[in-house]
């Protein structure tokens, strides 16, 4: 059941979850977290057995997994550690299960979490007497955390409360004269309401330079983002080509995009006109409200990871050709006005917006539809990428591993 308040004389608000620490949640997970690749089949199992044991109706435990390491070396140790603390403590988790692999890597995680508002168990798989004993104390400690969780209500909290991560994949023409520009007039109006808004995928900005340079806040900003981007663009060229003139991702070229500079351009109309406020790296939460840049990879679900670990609890895929990503923590709305992909998936998209692709609605119409579905995602309606399930979690790397 969902709760949102739409009221054309007052800004608009929504039911969430009011951690202690201030934060809020639009869902209250109860998290499985594997932090290291080698715990995730006992986490995969010891969720199966515990969603079984409550039965049908109740919601399936969160398992926040992915090919986390051991044995990564500085930046890429640092980075990972940081992220995983940052989805442990998302305001979308009411309480979690922290799954290590071994003691000493178990007592480190609790010194970490401790002072924590979330609730929160940390447990280390070889601590038990097999494989069925560690499932066992996993599920203990799920369904005490759980019966913390049930007791939990939902409160009115104003829409400035809210963050929101910008996506985009599969692009084709529509994305750049329909979604994008519809989630565009949407973000303008979260920024005025006092929201952060944060764009990331810093090679699909190559070539919008001077469109970056016209919406910072000051030269600073701007030339701090545009350093990110010559960086990104001369690691991309290492390889011999030259991405201005290409297209890097075949289902864009099948699209009809021919340049990366063309994604770029239909890209940045999902930014609206709002001023870029801060530059910010891989996981780093806003400084303060309206538009941030973060820099991060092009895969959607590692740049996608990025902005949830920043705190983003809705994240807004604005798509063409669909793509089946998203983030299991941040509630993902699709928002598409292909003709084509709003018919064949149906069950995927979440704001069809082919009305405006068609020129029977304006796209001030357009922004009101996707903040008419954000408030009703805020207040506790599933997204399509919620009930499939869909989503990953995913770092990037900057050194090797041998």
């Amino acid at each position: 059941m969902s709760t949102s308040i739409i009221a054309a004389d007052s800004p608009p608000g929504f039911a969430g979850y009011i951690r202690a620490d201030g934060r809020v949640g639009v869902r209250n997970h109860l998290a499985l977290v594997s932090t290291v690749a080698l715990a995730n089949r006992i986490a995969e199992l010891s969720a199966a057995r515990f969603d079984a044991a409550r039965g049908p109706g109740t919601d399936p435990v969160l398992r926040i997994q992915g090919e986390f390491q051991r044995g990564l070396q500085t930046a890429d140790a640092a980075l990972q550690d940081y992220v995983l603390f940052r989805l442990i403590s998302h305001p979308n988790v009411g309480a979690a299960v922290v799954l290590c692999h071994d003691l000493s890597t178990a007592q480190r995680w609790i010194a970490r979490l401790k002072g924590q508002t979330t609730s929160v168990l940390v447990l280390a798989v070889m601590a038990y007497h097999g494989i069925n004993d560690a499932i066992t104390q996993t599920v203990n400690a799920l369904t005490a955390l759980a019966a913390l969780l049930k007791p939990m209500q939902r409160d009115w909290c104003g829409f400035s409360r809210l963050t929101f991560a910008l996506e985009c994949g599969g692009s084709d023409a529509s994305s750049a004269i329909c979604s994008n520009p519809a989630i565009g007039r949407f973000v303008d109006r979260a920024v005025a309401l006092g929201a952060s808004v944060i764009v990331s995928e810093t090679a699909e900005f190559i070539g919008g330079e001077e469109v970056v340079r016209a919406q910072s806040a000051n030269g600073d900003i701007a030339e701090r983002i545009i350093e990110r981007i010559a960086r990104t663009e001369s690691r991309m060229t290492s390889d011999g080509d030259r991405y201005r003139g290409t297209n890097p991702t075949s289902e864009n070229i099948e699209a009809g995009l021919t340049t990366l500079v063309e994604k770029t351009m239909g890209a940045l109309c999902k930014i609206g006109r709002s001023p870029f406020v801060d530059c910010l790296n891989f996981g780093q939460p806003a400084t303060q409200p309206g538009l941030s840049f973060m820099d991060t990879p092009f895969f959607s679900p590692c740049s996608i990871t990025g902005m949830v670990a920043a705190g983003a609890q809705i994240t807004l895929f604005s798509m063409g050709v669909f793509n089946p990503s998203g983030n299991p923590l941040a509630p993902t709305l699709k928002v598409c006005g292909n003709p084509d992909t709003v018919s064949r998936w149906s069950d995927g998209i979440d704001v069809a917006l082919v009305d405006l692709l068609e020129g029977r609605i304006n796209l001030d119409a357009a922004g009101e539809r996707v903040m008419e579905a954000v408030l009703g995602v805020a207040g506790g309606e599933r997204t399509h990428t919620e009930s499939w399930g869909e989503g990953q979690f995913m770092i990037p790397r900057e050194l090797p591993t041998f």
